[in-house]
């Protein structure tokens, strides 16, 4: 009797231990559970401030993104695949209207070479329509973030090529009346040494490309030759207007003796930039 109250005495107190643990167990995840429960009353009341950079901690997160801001390296690598992706995308708008004006060259020539008042007037038009162009593609580019690095390329070559033919044009044709037929060889002058201007500025800034950042800024383009370029512009519209003659209008008259001393005026401001541009640039180039 004595051994079986005491099995009885030993089995009531494992109980009581095991009861003991299980509360203690019980208690425990209660614990956990209130504490969690305390935590989401405490980031529900949590300022707007405090929600927000827990909800951006928790987006770096699932990102990929650490706490010291760093990206794994096949987070990295995705990234630059995105980047390259997004500027594969070349024909913009306004690298579409510089192509449009380059591919014009040719039917410029084609209309210049033509007789008749028909064919001055579809030369002097889409020149004009070029030259319009010129203006629209960079306003665009600017107002809609639509720039590429092919199209800054394109479009001072495009200038380029469209004003070397039409130079070329007015030199072998040039207008039978006003100042070009008192003067024979002002346009050609001119013509010869915005050409010449243009070669010796090219050279200049494809050194400058290769000799560092400092020296590119000393041939960024400024406010006197986009005054050049304006003057250029229009004195080549007015002698292309003025091709087969004036045949008595005022308006042609007046554009016969404007389009050379435009020109002329233009070739003076393209030397003299030329020579500030040269004079920026000389201490690089004799200082080793």
């Amino acid at each position: 009797m004595a051994v079986r109250a005491g099995l009885v005495g030993k089995t009531k107190a494992r109980g009581l231990a095991a009861g003991g643990v299980t509360s203690k167990s019980l208690a425990t995840k209660g614990g956990k559970v209130s504490r969690q429960g305390t935590s989401t009353a405490m980031r529900a009341s949590a300022p707007a401030g405090v929600q927000t950079r827990s909800k951006a901690r928790l987006s770096r997160e699932a990102a990929g993104v650490g706490m010291g801001g760093r990206r794994p390296a096949g987070a990295k690598v995705r990234a630059s695949s995105q980047a390259d992706s997004g500027t594969e995308k070349i024909l913009t708008v306004p690298t579409i209207l510089t192509l449009a004006r380059v591919a014009a060259i040719p039917f410029v020539v084609l209309a210049y070479t033509r007789e008749g008042p028909t064919n001055v007037a579809i030369c002097t038009t889409l020149y004009v329509l070029a030259c319009f162009t010129d203006w629209l593609d960079g306003y665009i580019a600017r107002r809609t973030g639509t720039g590429t690095k092919f199209g800054a390329f394109l479009d001072p070559v495009g200038d380029k090529l469209m004003v070397t033919v039409i130079l070329i044009l007015v030199t072998y044709s040039a207008p039978p009346e006003g100042l070009c037929a008192q003067f024979p060889a002002l346009v050609p002058f001119s013509a010869g040494v915005i050409i010449c201007r243009e070669v010796a500025m090219s050279a200049l800034r494809e050194w400058a490309a290769s000799s560092g950042p400092e020296v590119r800024s000393a041939v960024a383009v400024n406010n006197l030759g986009k005054w050049k370029t304006a003057l250029q512009m229009s004195s080549l519209g007015f002698l292309l207007a003025c091709k087969e003659g004036c045949g008595g209008n005022a308006v042609l008259t007046a554009l016969s003796y404007a389009g050379p001393v435009f020109l002329l005026v233009s070739a003076l401001m393209a030397t003299y930039s030329f020579l500030v541009y040269f004079k920026g640039i000389w201490k690089f180039m004799v200082n080793p």
